[in-house]
């Protein structure tokens, strides 16, 4: 039965693939916030999924940079950053 749960999960979870394929974990990354759920939505579309809202999206992206709320979030120029996440397209460019 647990097996069965761990392949749904893997398999319905298109937030987590999402972050796995197409972002990059650390301390020194960071990445705007509605530039990660655009990326995400676009990847959605690819992969003919439906996406999450994005109320639902950050609580999962915090979940895996290990933030408790959005207070934590790094506030710049009116923008705000998930610290600990970059998209992989972007890592080369900020380096």
């Amino acid at each position: 039965m647990q097996t069965a749960r761990n392949t749904y999960a893997e398999t319905e979870d298109h937030t987590g693939r999402f972050i796995g394929e197409c972002c990059t974990l650390g301390p020194a990354r960071r990445a705007e916030q509605a530039r990660l759920y655009d990326a995400y939505e676009d990847w959605c579309r690819s992969e003919d999924a439906v996406p999450l809202s994005s109320r639902a999206f950050a609580t999962r992206v915090r979940e895996a940079v290990g933030i408790a709320s959005s207070q934590e979030l790094i506030r710049s120029n009116q923008r705000r950053f998930y610290p600990g996440i970059a998209l992989m397209a972007e890592v080369g460019a900020d380096e």
